[in-house]
């Protein structure tokens, strides 16, 4: 097993670094695969996510009886894609369930489930573009009807943050790449785009 530390973002910490964060991450992988991450504050564990195969059963991690647990079964969906099945339990209840698709390891979709039906939460499913080329981010937020609600434009450069409404799309600046994945980001569904590249 191998093990790695990070902040919040991703970055690789030092163990001098570790000594002096107040807030890091311990990564588990096995063969490259991911299967652990644990959040620490203050060299305290707060929150462990434990990442099984597609269809494994959730009955040995459960038996552990940690409070607040969560286990992401992982769907290699292709070469580029991963669909990401996230169940968190209290108490050894089923909280909440949410699917997360990433290309090439960038979320571009979160979208929580009703946990009786399995049925996508509209009102609670964000899509995500990222045009690293200049900087920006596009956070895509849904009616409950499953229609484009807004979209938030941030760009880290220069600390723009702005909220597009559906009728303001002609005023959402380096928006040049919409026409060609406008299908995907319209509406909440489908959770697989067909197609979608991220300008890296």
């Amino acid at each position: 097993m191998e093990i790695e530390y990070t902040n919040l973002y991703g970055k690789p910490l030092t163990a001098h670094q570790i000594a002096s964060s107040d807030i890091f991450i311990k990564i588990f992988k096995e063969n490259n695969r991911l299967r652990k991450k644990q959040y620490y504050e203050n060299n305290t564990l707060f929150n462990e996510l434990n990442y099984i195969e597609l269809g494994t059963s959730h009955h040995d991690l459960l038996a552990q009886n940690i409070e607040l647990l969560g286990i992401i079964e992982i769907e290699d969906i292709d070469t580029n894609y991963t669909k990401f099945h996230c169940f968190t339990y209290f108490n050894k209840i089923l909280t909440s369930k949410v699917v997360e698709i990433e290309l090439n390891g960038r979320v571009i979709m979160t979208q929580e489930l009703n946990i009786e039906t399995n049925i996508p939460i509209y009102n609670k499913t964000y899509k995500y573009y990222e045009d690293q080329n200049k900087d920006s981010e596009f956070e895509f937020k849904y009616y409950s009807s499953g229609g484009l609600a807004s979209i938030i434009v941030s760009n880290r450069t220069t600390q723009f943050l702005e909220q597009y409404k559906i009728n303001e799309l002609d005023a959402i600046p380096n928006f040049e790449w919409w026409s060609q994945y406008s299908s995907y980001y319209l509406n909440a569904e489908p959770a697989i785009p067909n197609k979608i590249i991220i300008i890296v």
